[in-house]
């Protein structure tokens, strides 16, 4: 009951599955149309974090329930929102590292916490295969966040972005970049020249293709045990049915005799 008390209301919004399709919605409208606005100088930065940080908090709240999780997951959150809004309070280029560290955290435990509802026990919905999705899509802001943070402490890390001078930030240019390694593209226009950076492009372009597929296998497998267990369920209740029957039948010849 404690825990039920914890996780209410807003940890709730995780235990339906429509969280998933909200949060793919959310994704993305930020990651294909508020990032390609800001950088036509629309200001909606502000707009995104505030619900990137209740997206992130209600997560948190739904893992309440683990006292690990709670406090590893809780100290995670907080340091995120503390540096997301003193960002936009002090700004300055120095915070774009801390800021994409931050995100790159938040990000990958973010994935954690979609991918833990997306593989919870039950059948699998079209909700669930969008949460497969929308983990996808942070998998590949994660690395974006990682690639930005590596700029940041190694300059020229990257060769085709623009630099961080002025306090310009080349995030938008490390998503684009991200989502093209991710998914093999590789149009050639932004290429990493550090040898971190060169590891981190490789890791993520592997991952983006084991992803997808072990991925797929796992919702098959799930998908197809549970329709064996409704089989089995519809064929016990057939079952039943069939030995009331038989009884029935019986009781009756032995009452007509």
């Amino acid at each position: 009951m404690a825990e039920r008390h914890y996780t209410a209301p807003m940890g709730k919004f995780w235990q339906n599955d429509w969280s998933l399709t909200f949060l793919l919605g959310f994704l993305m409208v930020a990651v294909f149309v508020v990032r390609p606005l800001e950088a036509l100088g629309f200001d909606l930065h502000m707009i995104a974090a505030i619900a990137f940080t209740f997206i992130l908090v209600t997560g948190i709240l739904h893992v309440l329930h683990s006292p690990i999780g709670a406090v590893v997951f809780g100290v995670i959150a907080i340091v995120t929102v503390i540096v997301q809004w003193s960002r936009f309070a002090v700004g300055g280029a120095d915070w774009i590292g801390v800021d994409a560290g931050a995100s790159l955290v938040a990000c990958s435990v973010l994935a954690a916490i979609v991918l833990v509802q997306v593989f919870a026990e039950g059948p699998i919905t079209s909700q669930r295969i969008q949460g497969a999705v929308a983990a996808y899509l942070l998998t590949a802001l994660a690395f974006a966040a990682a690639y930005s943070w590596l700029e940041a402490r190694v300059p020229d890390a990257f060769r085709g972005l623009a630099p961080f001078e002025g306090g310009h930030d080349p995030m938008q240019g490390f998503v684009y970049f991200s989502f093209v390694t991710l998914t093999t593209t590789g149009y050639g226009d932004v290429t990493p020249v550090a040898p971190f950076a060169r590891s981190l492009a490789m890791l993520e372009a592997v991952l983006g293709q084991l992803f997808p597929s072990i991925l797929l296998a796992r919702l098959v497998s799930m998908e197809l045990y549970y329709r064996q267990r409704a089989f089995d369920r519809e064929q016990a209740t057939l079952d039943r049915r069939e030995l009331a029957r038989e009884v029935a039948k019986m009781l009756r010849e032995i009452e007509e005799k």
